[in-house]
Protein backbone atom coordinates (compact mmCIF):
# COMPACT_ATOMS: atom_id res chain seq x y z
CA UNK A 1 0.00 0.00 0.00
CA UNK A 2 1.13 3.58 -0.82
CA UNK A 3 2.75 5.13 2.20
CA UNK A 4 1.43 9.50 1.93
CA UNK A 5 3.27 9.49 4.94
CA UNK A 6 6.58 9.40 2.76
CA UNK A 7 8.66 12.45 1.58
CA UNK A 8 9.45 13.07 -2.07
CA UNK A 9 12.79 14.70 -3.42
CA UNK A 10 13.10 18.36 -5.10
CA UNK A 11 13.42 17.76 -8.66
CA UNK A 12 16.09 19.05 -10.32
CA UNK A 13 13.71 22.05 -11.86
CA UNK A 14 13.14 23.17 -8.20
CA UNK A 15 17.05 22.86 -7.12
CA UNK A 16 17.92 25.50 -10.34
CA UNK A 17 15.40 27.64 -9.20
CA UNK A 18 15.60 27.82 -5.47
CA UNK A 19 19.67 28.25 -6.67
CA UNK A 20 19.05 31.26 -9.29
CA UNK A 21 16.55 32.87 -6.18
CA UNK A 22 19.32 32.48 -4.02
CA UNK A 23 21.40 34.24 -6.61
CA UNK A 24 18.66 37.04 -7.42
CA UNK A 25 18.96 37.85 -3.67
CA UNK A 26 23.06 38.23 -3.58
CA UNK A 27 22.84 40.53 -6.89
CA UNK A 28 20.41 42.62 -5.31
CA UNK A 29 22.08 43.26 -2.25
CA UNK A 30 24.83 43.81 -4.15
CA UNK A 31 23.02 46.44 -6.08
CA UNK A 32 21.72 48.15 -3.16
CA UNK A 33 25.01 49.36 -2.25
CA UNK A 34 26.53 49.60 -5.82
CA UNK A 35 23.29 51.57 -7.54
CA UNK A 36 20.41 52.63 -5.27
CA UNK A 37 18.91 53.65 -8.58
CA UNK A 38 18.98 50.62 -10.47
CA UNK A 39 18.35 48.30 -7.21
CA UNK A 40 14.69 50.22 -6.79
CA UNK A 41 13.90 50.07 -10.42
CA UNK A 42 14.43 46.54 -10.86
CA UNK A 43 13.29 45.20 -7.47
CA UNK A 44 9.62 45.84 -8.58
CA UNK A 45 10.12 43.68 -11.37
CA UNK A 46 12.10 41.16 -10.32
CA UNK A 47 9.56 40.55 -7.04
CA UNK A 48 6.85 40.05 -9.38
CA UNK A 49 8.48 37.33 -11.10
CA UNK A 50 9.90 35.75 -8.25
CA UNK A 51 6.66 36.01 -6.24
CA UNK A 52 4.90 34.51 -9.36
CA UNK A 53 7.16 31.66 -9.53
CA UNK A 54 8.05 30.98 -5.92
CA UNK A 55 4.16 30.40 -5.73
CA UNK A 56 3.42 28.01 -8.45
CA UNK A 57 6.34 25.95 -6.97
CA UNK A 58 5.33 26.34 -3.37
CA UNK A 59 2.08 24.54 -4.44
CA UNK A 60 3.66 22.31 -6.88
CA UNK A 61 6.31 20.75 -4.28
CA UNK A 62 3.95 20.93 -1.53
CA UNK A 63 1.17 18.91 -3.60
CA UNK A 64 4.20 16.03 -4.47
CA UNK A 65 5.44 16.62 -0.63
CA UNK A 66 8.40 17.43 -2.18
CA UNK A 67 11.66 18.37 0.72
CA UNK A 68 12.36 21.82 0.53
CA UNK A 69 9.09 23.10 -0.89
CA UNK A 70 8.71 25.61 1.86
CA UNK A 71 11.68 27.15 0.46
CA UNK A 72 9.88 28.03 -2.50
CA UNK A 73 7.36 30.22 0.50
CA UNK A 74 10.28 31.63 1.94
CA UNK A 75 11.55 33.12 -1.03
CA UNK A 76 7.68 33.97 -1.75
CA UNK A 77 7.66 35.99 1.37
CA UNK A 78 11.07 38.18 0.66
CA UNK A 79 9.88 39.76 -2.80
CA UNK A 80 6.42 39.73 -1.77
CA UNK A 81 8.16 42.11 0.67
CA UNK A 82 10.50 43.73 -1.47
CA UNK A 83 7.47 44.62 -3.94
CA UNK A 84 5.53 46.12 -0.51
CA UNK A 85 8.67 48.08 -0.18
CA UNK A 86 9.58 49.12 -3.42
CA UNK A 87 5.71 50.87 -3.51
CA UNK A 88 6.56 52.69 -0.31
CA UNK A 89 10.43 54.00 -0.70
CA UNK A 90 12.82 54.90 -3.26
CA UNK A 91 12.26 56.72 -6.79
CA UNK A 92 8.74 55.28 -7.60
CA UNK A 93 7.50 56.63 -4.15
CA UNK A 94 8.92 59.60 -4.73
CA UNK A 95 7.72 60.14 -8.53
CA UNK A 96 4.51 59.33 -7.20
CA UNK A 97 4.01 61.78 -3.80
CA UNK A 98 5.36 64.47 -6.38
CA UNK A 99 2.94 63.96 -9.11
CA UNK A 100 0.30 63.90 -6.28
CA UNK A 101 1.47 67.36 -4.82
CA UNK A 102 1.48 68.95 -8.85
CA UNK A 103 -2.22 67.77 -9.05
CA UNK A 104 -2.68 69.77 -5.40
CA UNK A 105 -0.87 72.41 -6.89
CA UNK A 106 1.65 72.25 -4.13
CA UNK A 107 4.88 72.80 -6.25
CA UNK A 108 7.34 73.10 -3.53
CA UNK A 109 6.43 69.72 -2.78
CA UNK A 110 6.88 68.37 -5.65
CA UNK A 111 10.02 69.74 -6.05
CA UNK A 112 11.37 68.75 -3.15
CA UNK A 113 10.34 64.74 -4.47
CA UNK A 114 11.66 65.44 -7.67
CA UNK A 115 15.14 66.71 -5.87
CA UNK A 116 15.64 63.84 -3.79
CA UNK A 117 14.87 61.80 -6.74
CA UNK A 118 18.06 63.61 -8.53
CA UNK A 119 20.39 64.02 -5.88
CA UNK A 120 19.77 60.55 -4.34
CA UNK A 121 18.73 58.23 -7.82
CA UNK A 122 20.72 60.02 -10.53
CA UNK A 123 20.44 56.32 -12.19
CA UNK A 124 17.21 55.60 -11.84
CA UNK A 125 14.37 55.62 -14.83
CA UNK A 126 12.47 58.31 -12.75
CA UNK A 127 15.71 60.84 -13.08
CA UNK A 128 15.38 62.11 -16.41
CA UNK A 129 11.83 62.87 -16.15
CA UNK A 130 12.57 64.46 -12.69
CA UNK A 131 15.34 66.62 -14.31
CA UNK A 132 12.95 67.74 -17.20
CA UNK A 133 10.24 68.38 -14.61
CA UNK A 134 12.04 70.49 -12.32
CA UNK A 135 13.05 73.87 -13.97
CA UNK A 136 9.59 74.65 -15.43
CA UNK A 137 7.84 74.12 -11.51
CA UNK A 138 10.51 76.23 -10.07
CA UNK A 139 9.84 78.87 -12.53
CA UNK A 140 5.90 78.39 -11.48
CA UNK A 141 7.44 79.62 -8.14
CA UNK A 142 9.90 81.96 -8.73
CA UNK A 143 12.82 80.66 -8.05
CA UNK A 144 15.03 81.65 -11.55
CA UNK A 145 18.55 80.43 -10.61
CA UNK A 146 17.13 77.18 -10.43
CA UNK A 147 15.46 76.92 -12.92
CA UNK A 148 18.64 78.17 -15.33
CA UNK A 149 20.47 75.60 -13.51
CA UNK A 150 17.82 72.67 -13.77
CA UNK A 151 16.83 73.37 -17.65
CA UNK A 152 20.89 74.12 -18.80
CA UNK A 153 21.16 70.43 -17.08
CA UNK A 154 18.48 69.27 -19.17
CA UNK A 155 19.58 70.32 -22.19
CA UNK A 156 23.08 69.48 -21.51
CA UNK A 157 21.50 65.72 -20.84
CA UNK A 158 19.92 66.05 -24.13
CA UNK A 159 16.42 65.50 -22.13
CA UNK A 160 15.00 68.47 -23.36
CA UNK A 161 15.31 70.19 -26.99
CA UNK A 162 17.65 73.66 -26.46
CA UNK A 163 15.66 74.85 -29.91
CA UNK A 164 12.02 74.63 -28.41
CA UNK A 165 10.44 77.83 -27.86
CA UNK A 166 8.90 77.18 -24.53
CA UNK A 167 12.71 76.12 -23.01
CA UNK A 168 13.99 79.89 -24.89
CA UNK A 169 10.86 81.39 -23.13
CA UNK A 170 11.44 80.13 -19.69
CA UNK A 171 14.92 81.09 -20.41
CA UNK A 172 14.61 84.58 -21.28
CA UNK A 173 12.29 85.43 -18.55
CA UNK A 174 14.64 83.50 -15.60
CA UNK A 175 17.74 85.64 -16.85
CA UNK A 176 15.77 88.88 -16.85
CA UNK A 177 13.54 88.38 -13.66
CA UNK A 178 17.93 87.73 -12.51
CA UNK A 179 18.84 90.87 -13.41
CA UNK A 180 16.24 92.92 -12.11
CA UNK A 181 17.10 91.34 -8.80
CA UNK A 182 20.67 91.87 -9.23
CA UNK A 183 20.49 95.37 -10.20
CA UNK A 184 18.12 95.72 -6.93
CA UNK A 185 21.00 94.36 -4.85
CA UNK A 186 23.29 97.09 -6.51
CA UNK A 187 25.04 94.14 -8.29
CA UNK A 188 25.43 95.64 -11.12
CA UNK A 189 28.00 93.42 -12.96
CA UNK A 190 25.63 90.97 -12.42
CA UNK A 191 22.60 92.48 -13.34
CA UNK A 192 24.16 93.45 -16.96
CA UNK A 193 25.26 90.16 -17.83
CA UNK A 194 22.47 88.13 -17.00
CA UNK A 195 20.58 90.87 -19.44
CA UNK A 196 22.95 90.16 -22.24
CA UNK A 197 21.89 86.34 -21.77
CA UNK A 198 17.98 87.51 -21.47
CA UNK A 199 19.11 89.18 -24.64
CA UNK A 200 20.81 86.26 -26.41
CA UNK A 201 17.69 84.03 -25.76
CA UNK A 202 15.39 86.75 -27.16
CA UNK A 203 17.48 86.96 -30.64
CA UNK A 204 17.37 83.34 -30.81
CA UNK A 205 13.28 83.14 -30.74
CA UNK A 206 13.17 86.32 -33.70
CA UNK A 207 15.71 84.50 -35.67
CA UNK A 208 14.16 81.09 -35.35
CA UNK A 209 10.57 81.54 -34.57
CA UNK A 210 9.93 84.91 -36.22
CA UNK A 211 6.03 85.11 -37.06
CA UNK A 212 5.56 83.93 -33.58
CA UNK A 213 3.82 85.58 -30.54
CA UNK A 214 6.68 85.66 -28.88
CA UNK A 215 9.02 87.08 -31.21
CA UNK A 216 6.55 89.77 -31.52
CA UNK A 217 6.73 90.74 -27.62
CA UNK A 218 11.05 89.87 -27.90
CA UNK A 219 10.94 92.77 -30.58
CA UNK A 220 9.96 95.50 -27.35
CA UNK A 221 11.92 93.23 -24.78
CA UNK A 222 15.30 93.45 -26.51
CA UNK A 223 15.58 97.24 -26.53
CA UNK A 224 14.75 97.86 -23.23
CA UNK A 225 17.36 94.87 -22.12
CA UNK A 226 19.91 96.01 -24.19
CA UNK A 227 19.54 99.74 -22.26
CA UNK A 228 19.27 98.22 -18.96
CA UNK A 229 22.56 96.20 -19.47
CA UNK A 230 24.23 99.37 -20.52
CA UNK A 231 22.89 100.65 -17.43
CA UNK A 232 24.64 98.22 -15.39
CA UNK A 233 27.62 97.68 -17.05
CA UNK A 234 28.13 101.78 -16.33
CA UNK A 235 27.10 101.56 -13.02
CA UNK A 236 29.78 98.79 -13.18
CA UNK A 237 32.79 100.92 -14.12
CA UNK A 238 32.58 99.50 -17.83
CA UNK A 239 32.26 101.84 -19.78
CA UNK A 240 33.32 100.60 -23.26
CA UNK A 241 31.12 97.33 -22.82
CA UNK A 242 28.52 99.84 -21.88
CA UNK A 243 28.78 102.41 -25.10
CA UNK A 244 29.50 99.30 -26.87
CA UNK A 245 25.74 98.14 -26.07
CA UNK A 246 24.32 101.01 -26.78
CA UNK A 247 26.09 101.81 -30.43
CA UNK A 248 23.98 98.37 -31.18
CA UNK A 249 20.53 99.70 -29.85
CA UNK A 250 21.00 103.23 -31.75
CA UNK A 251 21.92 100.94 -34.69
CA UNK A 252 19.16 98.17 -34.36
CA UNK A 253 16.05 100.03 -32.91
CA UNK A 254 16.64 103.51 -34.09
CA UNK A 255 12.76 104.13 -33.63
CA UNK A 256 12.45 103.09 -30.29
CA UNK A 257 12.26 105.45 -27.08
CA UNK A 258 15.22 103.37 -25.32
CA UNK A 259 17.36 104.36 -28.48
CA UNK A 260 16.58 108.07 -28.03
CA UNK A 261 17.69 107.84 -24.23
CA UNK A 262 21.06 105.76 -25.16
CA UNK A 263 22.36 108.74 -26.52
CA UNK A 264 22.25 110.59 -23.12
CA UNK A 265 23.61 106.76 -21.63
CA UNK A 266 26.49 107.06 -24.30
CA UNK A 267 27.41 110.86 -22.97
CA UNK A 268 27.28 109.92 -19.24
CA UNK A 269 29.23 107.05 -19.87
CA UNK A 270 32.09 109.27 -21.73
CA UNK A 271 32.00 111.84 -18.59
CA UNK A 272 32.31 109.12 -15.81
CA UNK A 273 34.53 107.42 -18.04
CA UNK A 274 36.88 110.56 -18.28
CA UNK A 275 36.15 111.30 -14.17
CA UNK A 276 37.47 108.00 -13.46
CA UNK A 277 40.78 107.88 -16.01
CA UNK A 278 41.43 111.72 -13.93
CA UNK A 279 41.23 109.87 -11.06
CA UNK A 280 44.01 107.18 -12.33
CA UNK A 281 46.27 110.48 -13.40
CA UNK A 282 45.62 108.78 -16.97
CA UNK A 283 44.60 112.82 -18.08
CA UNK A 284 45.04 112.09 -21.98
CA UNK A 285 43.26 109.83 -21.82
CA UNK A 286 40.55 111.14 -19.81
CA UNK A 287 40.75 114.27 -22.15
CA UNK A 288 40.05 111.79 -25.08
CA UNK A 289 36.86 110.26 -23.72
CA UNK A 290 35.35 113.75 -23.09
CA UNK A 291 35.85 115.37 -26.36
CA UNK A 292 33.89 111.44 -27.80
CA UNK A 293 31.41 112.82 -25.91
CA UNK A 294 31.20 116.28 -27.09
CA UNK A 295 31.21 115.11 -30.20
CA UNK A 296 28.04 113.41 -29.18
CA UNK A 297 26.23 116.53 -28.44
CA UNK A 298 27.33 118.55 -30.95
CA UNK A 299 24.23 118.65 -33.09
CA UNK A 300 22.20 118.94 -29.05
CA UNK A 301 20.42 122.26 -27.95
CA UNK A 302 22.12 124.41 -25.47
CA UNK A 303 25.40 122.50 -25.96
CA UNK A 304 27.03 125.55 -25.14
CA UNK A 305 25.70 125.66 -21.57
CA UNK A 306 26.53 121.99 -21.22
CA UNK A 307 30.52 122.65 -22.71
CA UNK A 308 30.87 125.09 -19.88
CA UNK A 309 29.58 122.90 -17.23
CA UNK A 310 31.54 119.98 -18.28
CA UNK A 311 34.74 121.70 -19.19
CA UNK A 312 35.00 123.10 -15.54
CA UNK A 313 33.89 119.82 -14.09
CA UNK A 314 37.00 117.46 -16.09
CA UNK A 315 39.74 120.56 -17.10
CA UNK A 316 39.67 121.59 -13.15
CA UNK A 317 40.72 118.02 -12.17
CA UNK A 318 43.63 117.85 -15.23
CA UNK A 319 47.29 120.38 -14.46
CA UNK A 320 47.35 123.34 -16.62
CA UNK A 321 50.49 121.61 -18.52
CA UNK A 322 48.80 118.93 -19.45
CA UNK A 323 46.04 120.33 -20.54
CA UNK A 324 48.14 123.05 -22.51
CA UNK A 325 49.71 120.23 -24.27
CA UNK A 326 46.82 118.57 -25.34
CA UNK A 327 45.22 121.34 -26.46
CA UNK A 328 48.16 121.97 -28.67
CA UNK A 329 48.02 118.74 -30.22
CA UNK A 330 44.50 118.73 -31.24
CA UNK A 331 45.03 122.05 -33.38
CA UNK A 332 47.52 119.58 -35.02
CA UNK A 333 44.65 117.34 -35.72
CA UNK A 334 42.39 119.82 -36.57
CA UNK A 335 40.31 119.95 -33.85
CA UNK A 336 40.15 124.21 -33.17
CA UNK A 337 37.43 124.47 -31.67
CA UNK A 338 37.80 121.92 -28.60
CA UNK A 339 41.32 122.93 -28.68
CA UNK A 340 39.46 126.67 -28.07
CA UNK A 341 37.46 125.20 -25.03
CA UNK A 342 41.06 124.32 -23.28
CA UNK A 343 42.01 127.52 -24.11
CA UNK A 344 39.25 129.53 -23.29
CA UNK A 345 38.93 127.62 -19.44
CA UNK A 346 43.12 128.21 -19.28
CA UNK A 347 42.48 132.16 -19.90
CA UNK A 348 39.85 132.48 -17.98
CA UNK A 349 41.57 130.69 -14.85
CA UNK A 350 45.03 131.09 -14.95
CA UNK A 351 45.27 135.04 -16.48
CA UNK A 352 49.00 134.69 -15.17
CA UNK A 353 49.81 132.03 -18.26
CA UNK A 354 48.02 134.48 -20.56
CA UNK A 355 50.81 135.35 -22.65
CA UNK A 356 51.79 131.28 -23.35
CA UNK A 357 48.24 130.45 -23.66
CA UNK A 358 47.59 133.46 -26.77
CA UNK A 359 50.06 131.51 -28.64
CA UNK A 360 47.94 128.81 -29.16
CA UNK A 361 44.82 130.74 -29.04
CA UNK A 362 45.70 133.30 -31.71
CA UNK A 363 46.39 129.86 -33.92
CA UNK A 364 43.74 128.22 -32.64
CA UNK A 365 41.57 131.25 -33.96
CA UNK A 366 42.87 131.87 -37.18
CA UNK A 367 41.94 128.27 -38.16
CA UNK A 368 38.65 128.65 -37.57
CA UNK A 369 38.01 132.37 -38.74
CA UNK A 370 39.81 130.72 -41.94
CA UNK A 371 37.21 128.25 -42.22
CA UNK A 372 34.21 130.66 -41.70
CA UNK A 373 32.22 133.13 -43.89
CA UNK A 374 35.00 135.92 -43.47
CA UNK A 375 35.72 139.07 -45.09
CA UNK A 376 39.18 139.97 -46.29
CA UNK A 377 41.24 142.38 -44.44
CA UNK A 378 41.10 146.14 -44.85
CA UNK A 379 44.20 146.48 -47.19
CA UNK A 380 47.78 146.65 -45.71
CA UNK A 381 50.06 149.49 -47.18
CA UNK A 382 53.70 149.81 -46.62
CA UNK A 383 53.84 153.64 -45.15
CA UNK A 384 57.99 153.97 -44.72
CA UNK A 385 61.09 152.47 -44.39
CA UNK A 386 62.17 151.94 -40.38
CA UNK A 387 65.57 150.59 -39.07
CA UNK A 388 64.69 147.71 -37.17
CA UNK A 389 66.24 144.28 -38.89
CA UNK A 390 64.41 141.38 -39.26
CA UNK A 391 61.29 142.95 -37.39
CA UNK A 392 58.27 144.88 -39.03
CA UNK A 393 56.29 147.67 -38.15
CA UNK A 394 52.34 147.58 -38.54
CA UNK A 395 50.18 150.45 -37.21
CA UNK A 396 46.35 149.65 -37.14
CA UNK A 397 43.34 152.13 -36.59
CA UNK A 398 40.34 151.22 -35.06
CA UNK A 399 37.85 153.86 -36.16
CA UNK A 400 34.82 152.01 -35.48
CA UNK A 401 33.13 151.90 -31.92
CA UNK A 402 33.51 148.45 -31.18
CA UNK A 403 36.66 146.89 -29.62
CA UNK A 404 39.28 144.45 -31.84
CA UNK A 405 40.90 141.34 -31.52
CA UNK A 406 43.54 140.69 -33.61
CA UNK A 407 45.40 136.81 -34.45
CA UNK A 408 48.82 136.68 -35.87
CA UNK A 409 50.54 133.62 -36.89
CA UNK A 410 53.74 133.03 -38.60
CA UNK A 411 54.13 130.97 -41.52
CA UNK A 412 56.94 128.81 -42.06
CA UNK A 413 58.48 127.62 -45.83
CA UNK A 414 56.09 125.88 -46.55
CA UNK A 415 53.09 127.98 -45.53
CA UNK A 416 52.12 125.78 -42.69
CA UNK A 417 51.66 127.85 -39.52
CA UNK A 418 54.21 127.66 -36.27
CA UNK A 419 53.64 127.39 -33.01
CA UNK A 420 54.24 131.55 -32.33
CA UNK A 421 50.91 132.93 -32.63
CA UNK A 422 50.51 136.31 -31.41
CA UNK A 423 47.21 138.01 -29.61
CA UNK A 424 45.99 141.90 -29.99
CA UNK A 425 43.53 143.95 -28.38
CA UNK A 426 42.57 147.03 -30.00
CA UNK A 427 40.11 149.28 -28.47
CA UNK A 428 37.63 151.52 -30.46
CA UNK A 429 38.72 154.89 -31.76
CA UNK A 430 42.29 153.69 -31.04
CA UNK A 431 45.50 152.55 -32.84
CA UNK A 432 48.14 150.02 -31.65
CA UNK A 433 51.82 149.85 -32.88
CA UNK A 434 52.33 146.09 -34.06
CA UNK A 435 56.41 145.24 -34.12
CA UNK A 436 56.87 141.25 -34.81
CA UNK A 437 59.54 139.38 -36.92
CA UNK A 438 59.30 139.83 -40.31
CA UNK A 439 57.80 136.94 -42.73
CA UNK A 440 54.82 135.50 -43.94
CA UNK A 441 51.73 135.46 -41.78
CA UNK A 442 48.12 134.18 -41.35
CA UNK A 443 46.18 137.30 -39.61
CA UNK A 444 42.54 137.37 -38.24
CA UNK A 445 40.24 139.74 -36.59
CA UNK A 446 37.00 139.74 -34.98
CA UNK A 447 35.09 142.02 -32.71
CA UNK A 448 35.12 141.37 -28.75
CA UNK A 449 31.05 141.23 -28.86
CA UNK A 450 31.65 138.57 -31.45
CA UNK A 451 29.56 140.44 -34.34
CA UNK A 452 29.85 139.98 -37.48
CA UNK A 453 32.17 140.11 -39.76
CA UNK A 454 34.92 138.53 -39.20
CA UNK A 455 38.20 138.68 -41.28
CA UNK A 456 40.45 136.89 -42.84
CA UNK A 457 43.90 137.19 -44.53
CA UNK A 458 47.71 136.70 -45.33
CA UNK A 459 50.53 139.21 -45.94
CA UNK A 460 54.26 139.10 -46.43
CA UNK A 461 56.25 141.56 -44.10
CA UNK A 462 59.53 142.73 -45.20
CA UNK A 463 62.34 143.88 -42.07
CA UNK A 464 62.61 147.54 -41.83
CA UNK A 465 59.67 148.38 -43.01
CA UNK A 466 56.44 150.02 -40.93
CA UNK A 467 52.78 149.49 -42.71
CA UNK A 468 49.49 150.73 -42.30
CA UNK A 469 45.88 149.50 -42.40
CA UNK A 470 42.44 151.02 -40.86
CA UNK A 471 39.24 149.44 -39.96
CA UNK A 472 36.42 151.69 -40.65
CA UNK A 473 32.96 151.74 -40.06
CA UNK A 474 32.50 151.48 -43.51
CA UNK A 475 34.59 148.28 -43.87
CA UNK A 476 31.78 146.74 -41.18
CA UNK A 477 28.57 147.72 -43.31
CA UNK A 478 27.94 144.43 -45.15
CA UNK A 479 29.43 141.03 -43.80
CA UNK A 480 27.68 139.55 -46.88
CA UNK A 481 30.52 141.14 -48.83
CA UNK A 482 33.83 138.73 -48.50
CA UNK A 483 36.20 140.61 -51.02
CA UNK A 484 36.64 144.05 -49.68
CA UNK A 485 37.31 146.55 -52.32
CA UNK A 486 40.72 148.11 -50.95
CA UNK A 487 42.23 151.79 -51.89
CA UNK A 488 45.68 152.30 -53.40
CA UNK A 489 48.44 152.65 -51.75
CA UNK A 490 48.29 156.75 -51.55
CA UNK A 491 44.74 157.18 -50.88
CA UNK A 492 45.66 154.75 -47.74
CA UNK A 493 48.45 156.79 -46.40
CA UNK A 494 46.65 159.87 -46.83
CA UNK A 495 43.51 158.35 -44.53
CA UNK A 496 45.91 156.97 -41.96
CA UNK A 497 47.58 160.55 -41.94
CA UNK A 498 44.14 162.17 -41.11
CA UNK A 499 43.05 159.43 -38.94
CA UNK A 500 46.34 160.16 -36.70
CA UNK A 501 46.29 163.12 -36.36
CA UNK A 502 42.79 163.13 -35.26
CA UNK A 503 42.85 159.89 -32.52
CA UNK A 504 44.60 159.77 -29.34
CA UNK A 505 46.80 156.87 -28.84
CA UNK A 506 45.38 154.27 -26.33
CA UNK A 507 47.68 154.05 -22.45
CA UNK A 508 46.77 150.59 -21.86
CA UNK A 509 49.01 148.58 -23.87
CA UNK A 510 46.97 145.75 -25.51
CA UNK A 511 48.39 142.25 -24.97
CA UNK A 512 50.25 140.63 -27.33
CA UNK A 513 52.90 137.49 -27.26
CA UNK A 514 54.92 136.12 -29.98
Amino acid sequence: MYDYRSRNKLGLGSILLIILFIFTIITLAILFFIDKGKFWDILPIVSIVVIILSLIFAIFNMAKRADGGFLFLIFFLIFLSGLVLSSLFGPFMLNKNAQKAIEQQNYNEAIKNYNEIVSKFPTSKYYDDAIKILPFYYDKIGDNENTIKYLNIAIDKKIVDPNSIDVKKILSNAYSKIAEKDYENQDYNGAALNYVMAINVLKEISSKFPKSDEAFIASYKIPQYLYNAADSYKKSGNFNQSIEILKELIKDYPDNDYAKQAEDLIFSNYIEQSLNLISESKYNEALDSYFIALDLINSKENQNSQFNYYDLQIFSKIPQDTLLEYASNLIKKGQNEYSLNILNYLYNNYPERSEQINIYYAICKINIISKSNYENLPQINEYMKIKNPGNFMLTIYNKTDKDITLYFSLQNESGLINNNGSLFKLKAKNKIDITLPNGGYKIACEFDNETTPVYFGEFNFEENKRYLQTFSVQATSDNKVKNNTSTNTSQSTTTTQQVTATTTTDNTNPQSQQ
